[in-house]
Order: C-alpha cells, then sequence, then structure tokens
C-alpha cells in the first residue's frame, strides 16, 4: 500500500528535482526582495506587507529545499517538481514591480503593483475578512445544493428510461439557458436577495453536475447490473453499490466544471443586492475607481478558488484511489 502511495506521488509530482533549480527559485524572490529594497519608487506606497511576503515566501522555499534534501523524499519531489514555476513567479514579482511602482510604465489607476494590492488588503483586512466570510458561506450552501439536485437527477435520468423520457428534454433547455438570464425574474419572485443569490448559483451547478452524471450511469456496463440481479439486489442496493461507484468519475467531472461557473455566479449575483460580499466589494470598488480594491478582491477570490479546487482534488483522489492504484 505505501509503494502504491509513493508511485501516485511520483505520478503527481513528475518533474525531476534539481538543487540548482531550488536553489534558482530562492534566488529569484530574494532578487525581487532586493529590487524593491534599492530601486527607488515613483509611487507613495507602504512596501512593507509585500516585503513581509517576500520574506515568507523566501523562507517557505528555503524550509521546503532543506527538508526535502535531508528529510523527506516526498517533499523533495514536491519541492523538485515546483521549483522551475517558483523561479518564474519571482521573475514576475520583479518585472511587475519594476514596470508599475518604480518607473510607472504601466500607470495608475488601472495598473497598480502587488505592494499597493498588499497594502490596500491590509487597510480594508476587516471589511475584506467580513466579505470573504459571506461570500464562501453563500457559496457553499448553493454548490452543495446545486451539485445535489445535480447527482440526483443524474442518477433518476441515467438510470430510468421513463423519467428520462418526460424530463429530459425540459431540464435540457432550463441548463443551457445561463444563470444570468433568471436574475431579472429572480429580484421579483425571491423575497430577500439572499435566496436569490442562492438560486442564481445553484442553477449554474446542477446542469454540469447533472449532465456528466447521465453519463457516467449511462457508461456502466451491463453486467455489473445483470451479477446483481443474479444475487437478488434490490433498486435501492443497486444504486447504492452499482450506479454511484460506477458514475463518481464522471459525477467529480461534472463538479470540476460547474466549480469555476459557481463562482462566476457567486461574483455577479452579489453585484445586484448584497450588502457584503467580494462580488459586492468588486462592485464598490469599481464605482469608486479604486483598482487596488478590485485586484484585492481579485486575488482573495483566486485563492478561495485554489484551496476549493485542492480541497475538492483531495476528496476525489481519497474517494477514487482504486482508479488511481489500477492504473
Amino acid at each position: 500500500m505505501e509503494n502504491s502511495k509513493r508511485v501516485i506521488f511520483n505520478k503527481k509530482y513528475w518533474k525531476e528535482w534539481s538543487s540548482g533549480w531550488n536553489i534558482f527559485s530562492i534566488l529569484a524572490v530574494v532578487v525581487a526582495l532586493v529590487e524593491n529594497l534599492l530601486v527607488a519608487s515613483s509611487e507613495s506606497v507602504d512596501n512593507g506587507p509585500y516585503r513581509i511576503f517576500l520574506l515568507i515566501f523566501i523562507f517557505y522555499l528555503l524550509f521546503v529545499y532543506l527538508v526535502g534534501y535531508f528529510f523527506s523524499s516526498r517533499v523533495k519531489f514536491y519541492s523538485g517538481h515546483f521549483a522551475q514555476l517558483n523561479i518564474s513567479l519571482g521573475i514576475l514579482l520583479c518585472v511587475q514591480d519594476l514596470l508599475t511602482e518604480k518607473f510607472g510604465t504601466l500607470a495608475l489607476p488601472y495598473f497598480v503593483s502587488f505592494a499597493q494590492i498588499l497594502e490596500q488588503m491590509r487597510y480594508d483586512a476587516l471589511l475584506l475578512l467580513e466579505s470573504t466570510i459571506s461570500s464562501l458561506v453563500l457559496w457553499l450552501i448553493s454548490f452543495v445544493i446545486g451539485a445535489l439536485i445535480g447527482v440526483v437527477l443524474g442518477i433518476l435520468l441515467g438510470r430510468y428510461r421513463q423519467f428520462n423520457y418526460w424530463s429530459f428534454p425540459y431540464l435540457k433547455v432550463i441548463g443551457i439557458i445561463p444563470a444570468a438570464a433568471w436574475m431579472p425574474l429572480t429580484m421579483v419572485v425571491f423575497p430577500n436577495s439572499f435566496l436569490a443569490e442562492v438560486f442564481l448559483i445553484v442553477l449554474s451547478v446542477w446542469f454540469p453536475v447533472a449532465f456528466m452524471t447521465i453519463g457516467g450511469v449511462q457508461g456502466i456496463l451491463p453486467t455489473y447490473f445483470e451479477a446483481a440481479y443474479t444475487l437478488g439486489f434490490s433498486e435501492h442496493r443497486i444504486i447504492q453499490k452499482i450506479v454511484i461507484p460506477g458514475a463518481l468519475p464522471n459525477i467529480f467531472i461534472g463538479i470540476f466544471t460547474s466549480l469555476g461557473l459557481s463562482f462566476t455566479m457567486l461574483v455577479i449575483s452579489e453585484m445586484i443586492g448584497a450588502k457584503v460580499g467580494l462580488g459586492w466589494y468588486i462592485n464598490w470598488a469599481k464605482s469608486t475607481g479604486n483598482y487596488s480594491q478590485l485586484y484585492g478582491a481579485i486575488v482573495i477570490m483566486a485563492l478561495l478558488f485554489s484551496i476549493i479546487f485542492a480541497l475538492i482534488n483531495k476528496i476525489q483522489e481519497k474517494v477514487l484511489r482504486w482508479r488511481q492504484m489500477a492504473s
């Protein structure tokens, strides 16, 4: 079992480990820090948060390099895989700082340095925290509801021909309509903006999940059902032991597909009636012309999306570990 896990880990982090690439990745971020310290700024910016960020980044890279080199082969594969990417990030940080804050080649208000974004995020920390929590709660409730509806409908449509015959034509028409098109109606039908936002996000989630679940159910080999009938399985047990496990790979594809759509709809829905949230914050920043705030919200959304994507990916690896070991 341990060897199988190691093989899977090595397949995921496939770039060869190199001490040189790791050292260069650390140096690239060091150069970005030195550049920020030594090159005079053409704008009034508090670089404190940005320099702290760079120092944390440097110590993180140094830590994973040393742990991988001396103690852990898993960390070694991990640090080696991302070393070249980290070099590009260090270069990108250096270049964007020079083009914006230092030389003003990309001028305000539309182009701001990462240091300015971090400064603004520190200034608006409480408001951003409140908005992030509000958006995360809204997204989580809506996404879970939408995914569950999609899975249930997908199983029913894929498993039962009569249900598919009567339901799929109508659901297909509803599903292909962009969720944003329902926005005027939701403002009238629902008693408050929160329920309207939940409804819109659910609409953006359920159809991709349902569509992929249908394909997963219909792709299960008939021999599995024949064997189940021979063994005397009830319909409930067939759903539990054959249909759901067989459709799981497709269900996760639908979930990953709807993830990006749900975040897009989250921002759009919060712009119309919310009093707090990242979508509301972006809309407010746009109306005041403060692009540092706008980019700060985008950075937080990118981090949230990456974390949620990684968590769902971990769940998928755990649930479908049999498929990875078989391959």
